[in-house]
C-alpha cells in the first residue's frame, strides 16, 4: 500500500506557495498596522478640536481673518498654553501624540471655522508655503507663531506689517529661535500686503495740503468677496488683487530689492534668462539687507529668473505663484505706505518727513538710508534697522523695522508696466515672441497717464491718482522707452528733490542697466 504522507517535491510546492502569498498579503498587513499607528479616534479629535476652538476664541483670531484664511497649532502649543492635558493620547494604542500631530485651523466667511488634524509636528512650514514669519524683538529676528497671538506677529493698526523669511537647506528653526539675516541663515526677507479698497479724496488724499504735503489715501481691508467699485462710500477694491481669474487675498512683496551671491553680477545679463532656464544658479539669488542690489539685467532676464524660483522649488516655497513685481502691486504697496497703516500713519513722523525716506548709497546698498526725504549728495548712510533720529526705519514703507525698503532710491527697479496695444506686441518687444500671460504685466496704451489704461484712468498704479506727490518725477511709458521704472536712483541726472521716491517713474528701454534692479512678489495659488 501507498505511504500517504507528502513527498519533498509536494512540502516544497506547499511553502513555495505560502511564501508567494505572504509577499502579497503582508504588505497590505504591514500598511494597515502603520495606518493604524497614526490614526486617532474621534473621542480624542473632538478633545484636540474643541482646545483649539476655546483657543481661536481667546484670541479672536477671527478678526484677522482679512489678511489669513489658514491656521496652525501644535499640540505642543495648547499643552503649554493648557488648553490640553500633558498626556495626550490615541486611546486606540495609548500613544502620547503631543509631539507628533498638529491642528489645521481653516476660515470661511460664509461657514466659520473648520478642523483638521495633521500628521506633522510642525506648522509654520506646511501652512505658511515654506515661509516662518519672524517679528523683531531685542534688536533681532525672532521666529513666531503664524497664529499671531497678542500681535506677535503683526498688527497693521500699529504699522507693524508681516515678515517672514525663507531658510537655507539644512537650517531649522523653532519658535523662539533667532535667525540670521546675513546670509547664513535666511536666503529672503519677504513682507506681506492683504487685500484692502482705497479711497483718494482730490487732489492731494485726505488732508492733503499740495502736492508736496499729500495727505491720507484712505484704506480699509477686505475679505475675497469684497470687489470692485462702490459708487456710494467711494471705495475701490485695488486691481492689485485681482490675479488673472484669481481673487487673492494679499501677496508677498520683497523686503529688499533683489540681490545674488554670484559672482558675476556685474556682467550685463548675467542671470543669462530666457522661457527654456538660466545659465545662472537661481538659489543665490537673495533678497537681504546690507548687500548691493542686483542689477545689469533687462526686464526678461529678471522676469525669467523670479519665474523660475517657482518652477525650480529653489527656496522650497510652496503653492506660490513667483514673478517679478507688476506696476500695480508696486501701486499697492505705495498706496498702502500712505495710509494710517504705512509710514503717513506712524506718529514718529510730521509734516515732509512722512515721505520715505531716500536711499542714497552709491554702491546701491539695500535698506540703507540718508535719514531724510530729500538729500542733493550721497552722504553717510544708516543700516535699514537704524533707530536713531529713525534714520534707517525711516526709509520704510511703515516708518519703523517692518516695512519695506528700497522703494524711494536705491537702485532704479523695474516694474511689469509696458507701453503697447497689445499682448503681441509686448511678446515681441520683450521676450522674443514667447507668449507672457497677461496676468504677469500692466499694459499701458497712452504715454499720457491719465488716459493710458484704455483711455482712461489707470487706477491704483500709482501714476495719475498720486501724480507728482512728494514731488515725484513722472515720465509716463511710450513707443521709444516702453519699460517702467520706479523709485528712482541714489542719484539723478536732473533734481534729487524732485527725481526720486515712492510715487515716481519713469521710462526707459529694455536694458542691463548698472542702476536698474527689480523686486520680488509671490502670490498664494
Amino acid at each position: 500500500m501507498r505511504n500517504k504522507g507528502f513527498t519533498l517535491i509536494e512540502l516544497l510546492a506547499v511553502v513555495t506557495i505560502i511564501s508567494l502569498l505572504l509577499l502579497l498579503v503582508l504588505p497590505k498587513i504591514t500598511s494597515q498596522l502603520n495606518n493604524s499607528k497614526d490614526e486617532v479616534n474621534e473621542a480624542t479629535k473632538k478633545i484636540i478640536y474643541t482646545a483649539a476652538e476655546k483657543y481661536v476664541q481667546d484670541y479672536n483670531i477671527g478678526e484677522e481673518e482679512q489678511q489669513r484664511n489658514e491656521y496652525c497649532l501644535t499640540l505642543k502649543e495648547l499643552v503649554a498654553e493648557d488648553y490640553l492635558s500633558d498626556n495626550i493620547k490615541d486611546n486606540k494604542l495609548g500613544i502620547n501624540i503631543k509631539e507628533k500631530k498638529s491642528v489645521k485651523i481653516t476660515y470661511d466667511s460664509a461657514s466659520g471655522f473648520s478642523y483638521e488634524l495633521l500628521n506633522s509636528s510642525e506648522c509654520d512650514d506646511i501652512l505658511n508655503y515654506g515661509l516662518t514669519p519672524v517679528a523683531y524683538k531685542e534688536d533681532k529676528w525672532v521666529v513666531v507663531s503664524s497664529m499671531n497671538k497678542n500681535n506677535e506677529w503683526y498688527d497693521y493698526d500699529n504699522q507693524k506689517w508681516a515678515n517672514a523669511v525663507t531658510l537655507l537647506p539644512g537650517v531649522k528653526k523653532e519658535i523662539g529661535d533667532e535667525v540670521a539675516v546675513d546670509g547664513t541663515e535666511a536666503s529672503m526677507m519677504l513682507v506681506y500686503i492683504p487685500r484692502f479698497e482705497y479711497k483718494i479724496e482730490e487732489p492731494y488724499g485726505k488732508d492733503g495740503i499740495s502736492t508736496y504735503l499729500p495727505g491720507e489715501i484712505e484704506v480699509n481691508f477686505v475679505p475675497k468677496t469684497k470687489k470692485g467699485y462702490d459708487e456710494v462710500s467711494g471705495y475701490r477694491v485695488h486691481p492689485a488683487f485681482t490675479f488673472g481669474d484669481q481673487d487673492v487675498s494679499g501677496f508677498w512683496v520683497g523686503k529688499f530689492e533683489l540681490s545674488s551671491v554670484s559672482s558675476n553680477t556685474s556682467e550685463n545679463n548675467n542671470l543669462g534668462c530666457n522661457q527654456d532656464g538660466c545659465t545662472s544658479d537661481i538659489s543665490k539669488l537673495r533678497i537681504l539687507p546690507n548687500v548691493a542690489s542686483l542689477r545689469y539685467n533687462n526686464v526678461s532676464n529678471f522676469f525669467y529668473a523670479l519665474r523660475r524660483i517657482e518652477k525650480t522649488n529653489s527656496f522650497g516655497l510652496k503653492k506660490m505663484d513667483t514673478h517679478m513685481i507688476k506696476n500695480s502691486e508696486w501701486g499697492a504697496v505705495a498706496y498702502l505706505s500712505q495710509s494710517k497703516y504705512g509710514k503717513y500713519g506712524n506718529k514718529n513722523y510730521t509734516g515732509a518727513n512722512k515721505e520715505i525716506y531716500q536711499n542714497k548709497s552709491s554702491s546701491f546698498i539695500t535698506g540703507n538710508s540718508n535719514g531724510t526725504p530729500s538729500q542733493n549728495e550721497t552722504n553717510t548712510q544708516c543700516s535699514y534697522d537704524n533707530t536713531t533720529n529713525n534714520c534707517g526705519v525711516g526709509a520704510s514703507t511703515t516708518g519703523n523695522i517692518y516695512g519695506i525698503y528700497d522703494m524711494s532710491g536705491g537702485s532704479y527697479d523695474y516694474a511689469m508696466g509696458v507701453y503697447g496695444n497689445d499682448s503681441t506686441s509686448i511678446n515681441i518687444l520683450l521676450f522674443d515672441g514667447y507668449h507672457m500671460e497677461s496676468k504677469y504685466y500692466n499694459i499701458y496704451t497712452t504715454d499720457i497717464a491719465t488716459t493710458a489704461c484704455n483711455g482712461g484712468v489707470c487706477f491704483g498704479d500709482a501714476l495719475s491718482e498720486t501724480n507728482e506727490w512728494y514731488y515725484d518725477y513722472n515720465g509716463m511709458v511710450k513707443s521709444t522707452h516702453p519699460c517702467i521704472v520706479r523709485g528712482g536712483s541714489f542719484d539723478t541726472d536732473v533734481d534729487p528733490n524732485f527725481d526720486t521716491g515712492i510715487f515716481y517713474f519713469s521710462h526707459v528701454t529694455n536694458i542691463s542697466s548698472e542702476r536698474i534692479s527689480t523686486r520680488f512678489v509671490g502670490i498664494i495659488k
